[in-house]
């Protein structure tokens, strides 16, 4: 017999040399697969247009028409974050109302099970003095179990394994279904009148009735909010003006400055106007409003939070990661 039909020729080792045909799942396969199927953790690299620029709102992420600014100096539309702020009042009024109510009926609950075990104690004493008579036991091999019924009412008693024949108490009752045991209840859970209800534990703990800001998560107050004046620039002098480009909408009112993702700016609270942060540090040292001549505290200038500008030396990060579940192989 040749080399080819045995298989050691071109013919034959030709197939096992085809990408993803071994017997072993590499990590290439791997990672193809997750790609495909969007398995594993997803990480993109985020360009220029994935980027929020300084002067539109944190919440619609369009330019803002009367802008606001929170302490921590992000800014948002003055009607969305009003109606977020709604919204989250009213989900605050709600879910403590949900838990005063569950703590409420959690307490009625106890108490009414309170009740039934008191009752249940006193209804078997009566039973027990109804003259319920003690049974005769039989041998181990002719036991069979019954149930054991009070003769003056028809109730079940208890449970047990009596004698069947020669007492009015241990014979099988022809009421067998009207009345059901515990388990026997927790079966049937088809019957409307023993279908189990769900019941939600009630919270351990109140909800919070702050209002936090949707991006920084910290509390926000509509008294914090500080409107935000920007300097519109003069498209027929913006040529002419050094560090102006045709594309800014604003600009610093003191340097003349465009405002853009690459320039760092402030918002100053007193007055509501944004200066480019290269004119900070000389604010600070006479703290005095360079438009208004006021005086100014170190919690009136507000770093405004701003996009970045796609590039890795921004400060900004510009990785998105999602995490799915991962896949298993066998």
């Amino acid at each position: 017999v040749g080399k080819m039909g045995r298989g050691g020729g071109r013919g034959g080792a030709k197939h096992s040399r085809n990408n993803c045909a071994g017997s072993v799942f590499t990590a290439y396969e791997r990672n193809l697969d997750n790609k495909s199927e969007g398995y594993g953790t997803v990480n993109q690299r985020l360009g220029a247009d994935s980027i929020k620029d300084y002067d539109v709102c944190s919440l619609t992420l369009q330019p803002c028409r009367e802008p606001v600014v929170t302490p921590h100096g992000i800014l948002y539309d003055r009607e969305a974050i009003l109606g977020y702020i709604l919204k989250e009042k009213q989900r605050i009024a709600e879910e403590t109302a949900a838990y005063h109510s569950a703590h409420k009926n959690e307490a009625l609950g106890k108490l009414k099970r309170k009740k039934e075990e008191e009752s249940e104690a006193v209804r078997k004493f009566e039973e027990t003095e109804c003259g319920v008579l003690p049974m005769k036991r039989q041998k181990q091999e002719d036991v069979k179990e019954v149930r054991q019924f009070d003769t003056m009412d028809g109730k079940e008693v208890k449970k047990g394994v009596f004698k069947a024949a020669g007492s009015a108490l241990g014979h099988k009752s022809i009421l067998e279904g009207a009345t059901l045991n515990r388990s026997a209840k927790d079966s049937c859970f088809w019957i409307p009148d023993l279908t189990p209800e769900t019941k939600d534990a009630a919270p351990s703990q109140a909800p919070s009735d702050k209002v936090l800001c949707p991006i920084s998560g910290k509390p926000l107050k509509l008294k914090d909010l500080v409107a935000v004046k920007f300097t519109p620039v003069d498209k027929d002098k913006a040529g002419n003006a050094a560090g102006t480009a045709s594309a800014d909408r604003y600009m610093c009112p003191i340097t003349k400055k465009g405002l853009s993702n690459s320039v760092p700016c402030a918002v100053l609270r007193t007055t509501g106007h944004v200066v480019c942060l290269d004119l900070v540090p000389i604010i600070k040292k006479d703290m005095l409003h360079p438009i208004t001549g006021d005086k100014l505290k170190e919690k009136d200038i507000i770093p405004l939070q701003r996009g970045g500008t796609g590039f890795a030396g921004s400060g900004v990060e510009l990785q998105a990661t999602k995490v799915n579940p991962a896949m298993r192989a066998f």
